[in-house]
């Protein structure tokens, strides 16, 4: 890995934003615009409410549903995103008391978005209106049932428009505002939600959460959303989704990150022990009994998700060899956790990767790319697949099993006529010495949340001064001296990094650790040599 070490002068950030020493440093050598400087350190949470005419026309129509009493039925997803999208439009539907129902595909049986065959269940039990989250841009086949059925369907989704949506209103952020360009679907829904009902402060925190998830870019609008639900989470609104976080953990993007969406997601993943559908109603239950029972299972399905996450990323790791393009396929792997693997194996071999699972008469799988591969793009014209989706770092592939070995084969060859090659992976930070970093600094920096990939948020401490090395299995952590007091350095035995004994520079995050009346400055390792 190539390391960038930057040496910053805060002084004319400082002066300007009164930001501190650190935050500055990081403003300094950030390729930030004045504009995204003064969105980052604004704090600004108060919401807009979109008036374009899409999201006009998708209002209008649902409150005609209304009043010709009507059933709606909602289509969702199975990922954060959808599942909070699709609990956005039930409770709205819900308010405005309007007859609906919902539902979100099984992940693997029947794949992703609105499909032809839920469309004629739709019809069946009376629905004249679809209005699909998250999802749709793509489902031609089921809007065509849809207009061949009398059907009338409103798209509401924020994936790229590849080709005309034969769909009655489409609510996109590509037709409304810029300020709303980067909402997630949880977050168009919001805004179809605010003009129908106003603000609903649960509603908002689960947008919130759905844009982390989903990894939006965290710039106008969608920062705000995000500032609005983590404000509303310190109030513990909605229970339901503060009971997904561990006690005692203060609400941050990084928790949001770590605790909630993983456990979202993990429901969709593991559909053999769970059921997707179920947590729509549990993010909308105010019931005591109901959040604290369901959240527990949450706990346990995503413990299993880990565990065996934990367990088949060994076993495809014994099967990597020295190709520049991994294919890994074993007839064990779960089919809901292939990304996972994919993502890990990528990350720490900076090699394209795909990993199959078997799936009846299929084999399916998830790839995940590096920088400087375009792996979408890539598979874009083979004619293997029986089904294919996704983007430039990740996709989704099915294969039936008699065509597999072809599939393969091909993806090799292909590779090697390209000549293809990649990017060194790199890791950048700021230099700081340790009588610079303070409690005060480090809480400085909580400025900056939630953090847009746009700033640099890594530091590198040099001949950092050890006092003592704790090892545990799952980290070393490592004591060292600090003008203010100790700092603790932790460095997570997953990232596969040899800890050095006397290390010469470590490079990663500065946070503060709260636990119970403790509070104590660290830093998480991200590199050290």
């Amino acid at each position: 890995m190539k390391r960038n070490i930057l040496e910053a002068d805060e002084t004319a950030v400082n002066e300007k934003y009164h930001t501190g020493k650190l935050l500055g440093r990081l403003i300094a050598v950030s390729d930030l615009s004045d504009e995204q400087t003064a969105s980052l350190l604004s704090c600004d949470s108060t919401l807009h409410t979109s008036s374009c005419e899409c999201v006009r026309r998708c209002c209008d129509r649902i409150i005609q549903a209304r009043n010709n009493h009507e059933k709606v039925f909602v289509g969702g997803d199975y990922d954060a995103d959808g599942i909070s999208a699709t609990a956005i439009m039930k409770r709205t539907l819900d308010v405005l008391g309007i007859q609906n129902g919902y539902y979100i595909p099984d992940r693997f049986k029947e794949g992703y978005g609105l499909s032809p065959a839920t469309v004629s269940m739709v019809k069946e039990k009376g629905y004249s209106l679809i209005i699909t989250v998250d999802n749709g841009v793509k489902a031609h086949e089921a809007l065509a049932k849809a207009r061949e059925l009398g059907l009338e369907v409103i798209v509401t989704d924020h994936h790229r428009i590849e080709e005309d949506i034969d769909a009655d209103i489409v609510v996109h952020p590509d037709y409304m505002e810029p300020e709303y360009e980067y909402l997630c679907g949880a977050g168009v829904a919001l805004e179809i939600s605010r003009n129908l009902i106003g603000n609903r402060d649960e509603l908002t925190a689960i947008a919130a959460v759905a844009s982390i998830g989903d990894v939006m870019p965290l710039w106008k609008e969608t920062r705000r959303i995000v500032l609005a639900g983590m404000e509303i989470l310190r109030r513990r609104i909605p229970r339901s989704l503060d009971a997904m976080l561990r006690p005692g953990t203060p609400v941050s993007w990084t928790s949001i990150a770590f605790q909630i969406v993983p456990k979202l997601n993990s429901v969709g993943r593991m559909n053999d022990i769970s059921n997707v559908n179920t947590l729509v109603p549990y993010l909308l239950s105010t019931d005591e009994r109901v959040i604290s029972t369901y959240a527990a299972q949450l706990d346990h399905v995503n413990e299993v998700r880990k565990e065996l996450s934990e367990a088949q990323t060994k076993t495809a790791e014994k099967m990597v060899d020295d190709s520049d393009i991994l294919l890994l396929y074993n007839e064990s792997f779960h089919e809901g956790i292939c990304g996972l693997i994919a993502g890990r194996i990528a990350n720490s071999l900076q090699k394209p990767v795909l990993v199959f699972a078997k799936s009846g008469s299929l084999i399916k799988g998830s790839g995940r790319s590096v920088s400087g591969f375009d792996m979408f793009s890539f598979f874009s014209d083979f004619d293997e697949p029986c089904a294919f989706g996704g983007h430039e770092q990740a996709v989704g592939i099915s294969v039936n099993a008699e065509d597999f070995e072809r599939f393969c084969a091909h993806v090799k060859t292909k590779f090697a006529a390209e000549n293809y090659t990649y990017e060194e992976p790199s890791l950048t930070a700021v230099s700081v010495k340790a009588d610079e970093i303070t409690m005060d600094e480090i809480m400085a920096l909580s400025r900056a949340e939630p953090v847009p990939k746009e700033l640099i948020s890594n530091f590198a401490l040099t001949d950092p001064v050890v006092l003592s090395v704790k090892e545990t299995p799952k980290v070393t952590r490592y004591t060292l001296a600090c003008a203010s007091g100790p700092l603790e350095a932790v460095l997570f035995k997953r990232k596969g990094i040899v800890p050095p004994e006397e290390p010469s520079c470590m490079i990663g995050k500065l946070t503060l650790n709260r636990w119970r009346s403790n509070v104590t400055m660290t830093l998480e390792i991200e590199d050290i040599f």
